[in-house]
Order: structure tokens, then sequence, then C-alpha cells
């Protein structure tokens, strides 16, 4: 609990004030968790998700969007010297048939699953990201700490040899070819150090955060190799990587899409009513020629209500939508297409990560069982010059092919680490999860 509590102070200062140094070690899981937690690209990937819920929500909501109608005429009649007027009202409403708002949820329910599927995929690619680049930076950590110890035990040897010269057992020259092979190995100790600082950027870059170059990092650094065949560990990926269930996301939505295309097909009904007012006069001099009426008549008017209904559908109707039907189909292609792609080339990068690690593996391991003597050798080399049993020119003979071959073990395990980080960005797991994950 007490962890916890240290992690969330942690995240909270990094966010308030994002330059601000991490004073404590940097732990992977630390890491981790500042890079999931307010990461850039999560937070796209959270708004995309949002819009995806609101249209899921609007996609379940009725269609109601009666329509007003008013109508009016008025004229002289053909026969008579009276007027006419008809003054018509009405409401209408479209009818969604086939099952289009259903279609249409699933469509929008898909698409909601595509969006939380891409921000789990974001996050596992910032998770796997920021673990190669953590572990990378930390073996170049330890890599500055071996170079200082190597510049630490030589600086003996240095101080040695300006002695001599003093007393005039070596010549000036010898004493300045020492310092100069001192001087190789402070150049690879700030060769070392600068690569540390691109690496402790390249994490940064990773945890969507900027880290001070002061920052340091705590953790162990375990060698290891793949334990797992090849089948196994691409099996492994296409179900872990978060782009795979994506695109099968994204494959299920084009489906759905097809199905509502093919029922915006079928014809919707419009049903209405109204109320029609038809109004007629007469005037007297129509009547007064007409011997059954007796003493004529002044004029007359008629006024009609009549209730109306009807039922509209669209002609023709079997035509409709023919465009929408066949670009949803050409999409489903499409993404089965893209899905392949994926597929092969997730393979293709996997068994290349995987030829490439297992040689650099072979390579690293090879140094570092020989590491142990060929450091307990230097020590012995640099302790008999500075007693006087050897001369110069055997310690610098024997202590170059010994530093050799430490910087060549530096430089596999450089080879090593990036190695491994672009296996276990590949397959989208640890090495450690992804042997205990292929041998089930």
């Amino acid at each position: 609990m007490l962890s916890r509590l240290m992690l969330s102070l942690v995240v909270i200062a990094c966010l308030a004030f994002p330059t601000t140094a991490i004073t404590a070690p940097l732990t992977l899981p630390d890491a981790i968790a500042l890079a999931v937690d307010g990461h850039p690209d999560l937070r796209a990937a959270e708004a995309a998700l949002g819009v995806a819920r609101a249209d899921s929500t609007y996609a379940g909501t009725a269609a109601f969007n009666p329509a007003l109608e008013i109508r009016a005429s008025s004229g002289g009649q053909s026969l008579g010297s009276g007027t006419e007027s008809v003054l018509e009202f009405g409401v209408s409403q479209e009818l969604e048939l086939g099952g289009k708002r259903g279609a249409r949820r699933v469509v929008a329910a898909a698409r909601s699953r595509t969006s939380a599927a891409e921000w789990d995929a974001q996050r596992l690619a910032i998770e796997s990201r920021v673990r190669a680049e953590f572990e990378h930076a930390l073996f170049m950590q330890e890599r500055v700490r071996s170079l200082d110890e190597l510049a630490e035990l030589d600086r003996p040897v240095v101080r040695a040899t300006q002695a001599r010269v003093r007393d005039g057992l070596v010549t000036p020259v010898t004493g300045r070819l020492t310092e100069l092979d001192g001087l190789r190995i402070e150049v690879q100790v700030r060769r070392a150090r600068s690569d540390f600082r691109q690496a402790i950027l390249g994490l940064a870059q990773a945890m969507g955060r900027e880290l001070a170059d002061s920052t340091r990092l705590a953790g162990e650094l375990a060698p290891d190799s793949l334990q797992a065949p090849e089948d196994s560990v691409i099996a492994v990926a296409l179900r872990r990587r978060g782009e795979g269930a994506v695109l099968r996301g994204q494959m299920n939505e084009r489906r759905a899409e097809l199905d509502l295309a093919q029922r915006e097909g079928r014809p919707n009904l419009t049903v209405g009513a109204g109320l029609s007012r038809e109004r007629r006069s007469f005037a007297g001099e129509d009547f007064s020629g007409d011997p059954a009426i007796v003493g004529g008549i002044d004029g007359v008017s008629a006024t009609d209500n009549l209730w109306t209904a009807r039922i509209s559908l669209p002609l023709p109707f079997w035509q409709k939508n023919q465009a929408g039907q066949a670009r949803a189909t050409a999409e489903i292609a499409r993404s089965q297409a893209t899905y392949d792609r994926y597929s092969i080339q997730l393979r293709l990068d996997i068994l290349a990560a995987i030829r490439q690690f297992e040689d650099a593996t072979a390579l690293y391991h090879m140094y570092l069982d020989r590491s142990p003597r060929v450091r307990q050798d230097l020590g012995l080399v640099r302790g008999a010059y500075t007693d006087g049993r050897i001369a110069l020119d055997s310690y610098l003979t024997q202590k170059g092919r010994l530093v050799d071959t430490l910087l060549a073990e530096i430089e596999a395990g450089d080879a090593y680490w990036d190695a491994r980080g672009r296996l276990e960005a590949a397959a989208g797991l640890g090495l450690a999860q992804l042997n205990t994950e292929a041998a089930r």
C-alpha cells in the first residue's frame, strides 16, 4: 500500500511538473505506470473511444422526425361568379422497416469494440516500447559503470608510471604512452555517458514525458535466451498483440456495415394524416334565372371538412443503396487482405527478430563466460606492473588485449539488448513472459 501511495505521488508530481527530475531510481514497473497514466497516444485513443460510445448511444435512438405540411389554394368557379378555396393541414412520419435501427446498433457496438481494442493496443505498444527502452537504458547505465571501473583501475598505473619517470626509471615518452593508453578508456567513458543520455531520451519518448539527464534506473540485468520454438512465439504474438485484435474488430465492423447497407436497400413507408377544409360560395345572380327559385336568392356558401390518411412507398424500391452494398463488400475484402498482410508481416518480423536475437545471445554469452577471468587477469597484470615485475611494454600489450576483450563484451551486450528489445516488441511480451506462455 505504501509503495502504491508513493507511486501515485510520483505520478501526480510528474503530471503537474513534467520536467521535474525523478530523485529516486526509476524502476521498470514505475516507468510503465507513468507511461500509461496520461500518455498522449492513450489520451487520443480515449477520445476516439468516447466518440464511438456516443455514436452507439445515438444509434439506439428511434428516429422521430415528423413533417408538417400546409397547403392552401383559392380561385373562382368556372360555371359561376362565386369562389372556391382549399386549406389542408397534415403530419407525416417515415417508418424505418427491415431492422435498420437494430443494424445501426450492431455497427455502432462493433465500432465501440474496435475503439476499445485500439486503446488496448496502444497501451500494450506503449508498455512494450517502454520495456525495451528501459532495458536498453539500464544496460547503458551499467556500461558507464563498467567503463568507470576500468578507468579507475587504470589511474594508479598512470600515477606509478609518472613516478618512474620522475625517478628516471622510464623515459618521458614512455610515460606519455601510458597516459595516452589511459586516455583511450576515458574516451570510451565519455562515449558511454553520451549513449546513456540518448538512451534516457529514448525512454522519455516511449513514456511520453520528459526525463532529466540526472535520472537513474534501478533493476537487474538478466541476460536470458529464448526457450520456445518459433511457431509458438508466432502463435503467442498473434494472440497477444493488440494490432491483431484491432484488425479483427475492423473486419467485424465491415460485416456489420454490409448488413446495414443491405437493410438500407429495403424501402421505408411514410404514413401521414391530415385535415382538408374546402369552402365554396355562389353569388345570387347565379340563381336569378332559375324558374324554380321564386323571388331569387342572395347567395349561398358551403364548407366541407375532410380527414385524410395516406401511405407512400418509394419507387423503384428494389434498387436502393446498391453503391453502399458494393462498397461494404469491397471494404470486407480490403479488411481481410489487411489482416492477412499483418499476419504474414508479423511472422516475418518475429522470425527475423528470433534469428538476430539467437546470434546476439550466443555471442554475448560467449563473452560473459570469459568476463570474470578477463577481469581477474587485468587486475593481475596491473598489479605486476605496479610492483615492477613486468615491463611497461609487456603491460601495455597484455592490458590492451584484455581491455579489447572487455570492450567487445560491452559491444556484444549492446547488440544483445537491442535484439532482445526488437524481439519483445515484435512479440508484444517480455522475454520471461514469452518463454512462459509459449511453453504452455
